[in-house]
C-alpha cells in the first residue's frame, strides 16, 4: 500500500505524538519525581538503536547499496541514544532541538513510499516519534536543560553538519540532509525556493524553530518545577 500523507494512519501517528507530548508537559512534575528510570532509558535507547540498525540493513539489502545513517534525524537519534545511556547533557540538548525541529518535521511530512502496516512505515514512525518523545522525556527528567545559549549552540552544530554532509554529498553524489535536492514528497522545503536558495532560507527557518523549541522547553521546565 502506498503511503498517503495525512491519511488515517498518518493522522493517528500525529495525534498520538501530540497527545504524548502534552502528557509530558502536564505530568512533568510526576515524571521528574520518578525514583529510578535507568531500565526505562535503557530499553528506549536499545529499541531505537535496534530499529535504526534493522531499518538500515533492510533498506541496504532491498536497494542493493549501503545506506549510511547521515541524515540529520539519524544524528538526532544517535545523540538521543547516547544521552539515554549516559545522561550526557550536551548531546541531549542537541537531540532535543534536532528532534523537535527535525524529526517532528519528518513525522509531519514523511519522505515515505509505503503505508501502514509495512515495515518501512512502522520503522520510520517508531524511530522519528521515539526521538521526539525521548528528547522531551530527557528534558522532563531534568537530564537536559535548554537556554538561549543552547539555541545558538544547536544552530552552530546544524551549520557544521551542513558543511560536512554537503561535502559528503558532493563526493558521493548523495542527498543526505536534502542539501543536494528536495525530497520527492511534499515538505516545508517546497516553499523556500529552488536549490540552492532554499538552503539559506532553511537556515533561518531552523533558527526560528529552535527558538520555538526553547519556548516549549521552558514551559515544560516550569511545569516540572511547579509546586502543587
Amino acid at each position: 500500500m502506498t503511503f498517503q500523507p495525512f491519511g488515517l494512519d498518518h493522522w493517528a501517528v500525529l495525534i498520538f505524538m501530540l497527545a504524548a507530548g502534552l502528557m509530558f508537559v502536564f505530568r512533568a512534575r510526576r515524571i521528574r519525581n520518578i525514583a529510578d528510570d535507568r531500565f526505562l532509558c535503557f530499553i528506549l535507547a536499545l529499541s531505537l538503536l535496534t530499529n535504526e540498525v534493522v531499518s538500515l540493513t533492510v533498506r541496504s539489502i532491498s536497494q542493493g547499496v549501503l545506506i549510511l545513517p547521515l541524515h540529520l534525524c539519524d544524528f538526532a537519534l544517535l545523540f538521543l541514544v547516547w544521552s539515554l545511556f549516559t545522561k550526557n547533557t550536551w548531546t541531549g540538548e542537541i537531540a532535543f532541538f534536532w528532534g523537535l525541529a527535525g524529526s517532528f518535521q519528518a513525522v509531519l511530512t514523511p519522505d515515505l513510499r509505503e503505508g501502514f502496516p509495512s515495515f518501512p512505515w512502522a520503522s520510520f514512525f517508531f524511530g522519528h516519534c521515539g526521538v521526539v518523545l525521548g528528547a522531551v522525556y530527557l528534558l522532563a527528567r531534568s537530564y537536559t536543560k535548554v537556554t538561549v545559549v543552547s539555541v545558538w549552540r544547536a544552530w552552530l552544530f546544524t551549520n557544521l553538519y551542513a558543511l560536512v554532509i554537503g561535502f559528503v554529498n558532493w563526493r558521493l553524489g548523495t542527498n543526505f540532509g536534502y542539501l543536494a535536492r528536495k525530497p520527492e514528497h511534499p515538505s516545508l522545503l517546497d516553499y523556500l525556493g529552488p536549490w540552492p536558495y532554499y538552503i539559506f532560507w532553511a537556515e533561518l527557518v531552523a533558527l526560528g524553530l529552535f527558538f520555538l523549541c526553547y519556548a516549549f522547553g521552558r514551559k515544560l521546565e516550569r511545569s516540572a518545577s511547579q509546586i502543587l
